[in-house]
């Protein structure tokens, strides 16, 4: 049964002043303000919703977009407060923008198997909405990241592009190399850019961003989804007028002790900007890059850090698969799935990186996205090809560089006498939704909201 919108923001204010009384509470009773009271705090005042992009897992009813409640102290912790189906099942839902955008400004994000980006308006979370969805521009094909600009304007990767791969024996159709493309707050198209270089023998197949305004580029990796030929790769676009500038390939990754990890440059991945204006990024096979003088006419592109992997059977397969990365000051925050780790590293010095500290997970739960609560030390973890069906909420501590899971969720993962619950997670599963009773769902994605 639904509940009216009205009740439902009466009750957002009650538990906003729930919220305000157990974090006085919190101070008063710790008798001090030090660092583990400050966290106590922090705890209570972490925004109290969770957006998510949830897939219908049977596939018989449409998949939707969802706010679920994630307040420490409510009494309707880990329910969903709001949802809408997008009409369409098996869409894939999977990346949306890695930051909440500011107040009023919708979230993007795609439904992968059918082209399609959304705008989802999230400034009442007791009633979100879509307010626009598009398909590509011509020709480009297969959206998969986006990126605010500091203007509001949004960058979107496509992967592929109409016409064939330039590989030899490559028949998957479209496959030709993608491209970049800048919309509009308001999801109107401004321009496009193709990632092809004249020569390629591999399809160059743009991933994610890191924008670097005052030296006018913009960094874009290289990497796959459904394809199984690319370029590893990174490019230096000028972002003023999105010429490509500059394609470099990524080196082979080795050991402290020098030895060679095969595989471990294959696809590039999360870049993220340095205050020093450089760009750290990883690879999905698991290796790490250090990219400087990135506005000269040579840029310099170095191997600074490989983590040790297994190698995959199947040629078609990374090693490795780090996903999407986040970076805390000096800490760079790594899930790596096939080591069922996150892996934080200290970047203070970005050519020597050093690892600090592994969080393990269940052997079912290949860490994947990240993305941080703005109001607290939380993050959400999100898995994928296996335990998507749910997210741990973990905490940071910027002190030592620790993760741990939050025990203020503890959520029954898996089902009949093989379940068990967890700390620090939220279930997708046994759930009823505000649209309707469509069953279990899993989400590859979600970012922490507060209206």
């Amino acid at each position: 049964m639904r509940m009216g919108s009205a009740v439902l923001k009466y009750r957002m204010r009650i538990h906003s002043y729930t919220r305000a009384f157990f974090s006085f509470a919190a101070i008063i009773l710790a008798g001090g303000c030090d660092a583990s009271n400050e966290l106590n705090e922090n705890a209570l005042q972490g925004s109290p919703y969770l957006l998510m992009f949830a897939g219908d897992k049977d596939r018989q009813e449409s998949d939707f977009v969802m706010v679920m409640d994630i307040d420490p102290v409510s009494e309707r912790r880990g329910q969903a407060i709001s949802s809408v189906p997008i009409g369409h099942n098996s869409s894939m839902p999977h990346h949306m923008e890695y930051v909440p955008p500011p107040k009023g400004e919708p979230v993007f994000m795609n439904a992968h198997h059918h082209e399609l980006s959304l705008m989802v308006d999230v400034s009442d979370p007791s009633a979100i909405k879509i307010d626009k969805t598009f398909l590509p521009p011509d020709s480009l094909r297969f959206p998969h990241d986006y990126t605010r600009t500091p203007s509001g304007t949004r960058l979107v990767g496509f992967l592929r592009s109409d016409g064939k791969s330039p590989a030899e024996g490559d028949d998957m159709l479209p496959g030709n190399h993608g491209g970049i493309a800048e919309y509009t707050i308001d999801g109107d198209l401004i321009r496009t850019a193709s990632a092809a270089v004249e020569g390629a023998s591999k399809p160059i197949r743009p991933y994610a961003f890191t924008l670097l305004v005052e030296q006018d580029r913009l960094v874009v990796t290289s990497a796959p989804m459904m394809e199984n030929v690319w370029a590893d790769v990174v490019q230096i676009f000028r972002y003023s007028d999105f010429e490509l500038l500059h394609t470099l390939e990524l080196p082979v990754g080795h050991l402290a002790n020098g030895q060679v990890v095969e595989g471990s440059q294959a696809a590039g991945f999360g870049p993220r900007a340095l205050d020093d204006g450089s760009v750290f990024f990883n690879s999905y096979g698991c290796a790490f890059y250090h990219l400087t003088d990135i506005a000269s006419d040579e840029p310099k592109l170095e191997t600074v850090l490989t983590l040790k992997t297994k190698a995959m059977p199947n040629p078609n397969k990374i090693r490795g698969a780090c996903g999407v990365p986040y970076r805390i000051g000096d800490y760079w925050i790594q899930p790596a799935g096939q080591l069922n780790k996150v892996v934080v590293l200290d970047i203070s010095d970005p050519k020597n990186p050093q690892k600090i500290f592994d969080l393990r997970t269940p052997k079912d739960f290949r860490p994947h996205w990240l993305a941080k609560d703005p109001k607290s030390d939380r993050l959400v973890l999100g898995a994928e090809l296996d335990g998507e069906q749910g997210f741990y909420i973990l905490r940071f501590n910027e002190q030592s560089g620790e993760l741990k899971f939050d025990k203020a969720y503890n959520d029954r993962k898996g089902k009949g006498l093989f379940s068990r619950r967890q700390a620090g997670y939220i279930s997708l599963e046994n759930k009823v939704w505000p649209h309707g009773d469509s069953g279990d769902a899993w989400g590859h994605a979600a970012l922490f909201i507060d209206p």
